[in-house]
């Protein structure tokens, strides 16, 4: 009877040991027990990739999920989701832009969530559908021409004032005073496709009015083909100004050829004085010149200072965060939820978010700030209303492929002035149709 009462103790040992799950130490998501490990994925395509990676395995960790990251891989956003949609294999979360429109039947309504109490007024409209909303805003970023400040002190032989360069002629004064000193290059201008077609672009669309309705009135036009570029004052500018970044590009004799990571590399290297692109930017300047100072400047459409434009950087919400409602389990959508708010509810999150992902926080709990001169300088922008609206999260899906390929030509003179007003003219009025 002992030998039979041994057995069975042994075997019921051996069952609640099975059913306790991983001996790891790692929790489920129910209070801390341990459980079954619940699989999410996550598709993610900003600059941030390792940083991100040690964000999701924290999170992986204290709550026993296991988090696949899916990169782009050279896609775009709308071209990955629609593939993964197709085979089947829809992300559990995914960071979207303009892609929201085609894809919002899909999605979550992420109304009820903790965090909705905390976003900053305004800031999760355009994920906004019948009074529910199915995004996270994911940060405010900006972009614009960054600069390195001890590159620029030189070039101006003193303190250098980012409020000086208010017009062209001011950025031209300012780029041959760089182009004057030696090696150092005036600029360095990132050719991809989403960098020109997305941000350069921005400006062009953002400062045809101070008035919200009428800038989106002037991209319907745009959509119904009643716009002429070649006769828009802002275009003419506009394209002045991107004349001077080609003139002034550190690779103009093979524009095409510099890759993302060039440009940290450049600007944080003292190579150039000035590099067109955002505050996402920041932790490869800051890898490679952790004192580096750094700031932004406007870029400019006129030689009228007061001109809408000149002194306003794109400033907005670039990507939210969505939730898969369609192929995802309910498990799946539970652990997600639980996952965007331990980003910007827990000491933990935030950390992350602001320290090593470089984020500016759009919700009024964070108790971890920005404190690096980049972000900083965002805010100074931020608080003095100076600001262009993200009129690119309004773009058709495929926009900024079009719009940048043809910038690219542009770039590297395969077209001209006439040709690239055409290639965008004939693009929006056939976009959608």
């Amino acid at each position: 009877m002992k030998r039979l009462f041994s057995l069975l103790a042994i075997v019921a040992l051996l069952t609640l040991s099975a059913c306790g799950g991983s001996n790891d130490g790692s929790s489920s998501n129910n209070g801390g027990k341990k459980g079954k490990q619940t699989e999410i994925s996550i598709l993610f395509g900003k600059e941030v990739m390792k940083e991100f990676e040690a964000a999701t395995k924290e999170f992986g960790a204290e709550n026993n999920v296991k988090v696949n990251i899916i990169p782009l891989a050279g896609a775009n956003a709308y071209e990955k989701m629609t593939s993964l949609y197709s085979s089947g294999n829809a992300p559990t979360i995914m960071l979207v832009a303009q892609e929201f429109a085609e894809f919002k039947d899909r999605l979550l309504d992420l109304s009820n969530e903790p965090w909705i109490d905390h976003v900053q007024e305004g800031m999760t409209d355009f994920v906004t559908v019948d009074g529910k909303v199915y995004g996270q805003p994911a940060t405010v970023e900006a972009f614009g021409f960054i600069y390195n400040k001890a590159v620029l002190d030189k070039a101006v032989g003193g303190d250098f004032d980012p409020k000086t360069v208010k017009t062209q002629d001011d950025l031209k004064n300012l780029l041959d005073k760089l182009d004057a000193l030696d090696g150092v290059e005036p600029i360095h201008v990132s050719p991809m496709d989403w960098s020109l077609g997305a941000h350069v672009t921005n400006p062009l669309f953002a400062a045809q009015s101070s008035d919200r309705d009428e800038r989106h009135q002037f991209m319907q036009d745009m959509l119904d083909g009643k716009v002429s570029l070649s006769e828009n004052k802002v275009f003419d500018g506009w394209i002045k100004t991107f004349d001077l970044m080609k003139e002034y590009n550190q690779a103009k004799k093979s524009p095409l050829a510099p890759q993302y990571d060039d440009g940290p590399l450049a600007l944080a290297g003292g190579q150039v004085g000035l590099w067109f692109m955002g505050n996402w930017a920041y932790p490869q300047l800051a890898e490679i010149d952790p004192d580096g100072e750094y700031g932004f400047l406007p870029v400019p459409i006129s030689n009228d200072a007061s001109d809408y434009g000149n002194s306003q950087i794109s400033v907005g919400v670039p990507s939210y965060w969505v939730i898969d409602a369609s192929q995802s389990s309910k498990e799946q959508q539970e652990v997600a939820k639980k996952f965007l708010d331990w980003l910007v509810s827990t000491e933990k999150g935030q950390e992350h978010y602001v320290k090593n992902f470089n984020f500016i926080p759009v919700f009024d709990n964070f108790k971890v700030n920005p404190e690096d001169s980049l972000s900083l300088s965002v805010m100074d922008y931020m608080k003095d209303n100076n600001t262009l609206e993200w009129m690119n999260s309004y773009y058709p899906a495929d926009g900024f492929p079009a719009m940048g390929a043809s910038l690219q030509k542009y770039l590297s003179n395969e077209i001209d002035r006439e040709g690239l007003a055409k290639e965008f003219e004939d693009y929006w009025k056939n976009a959608g149709k």
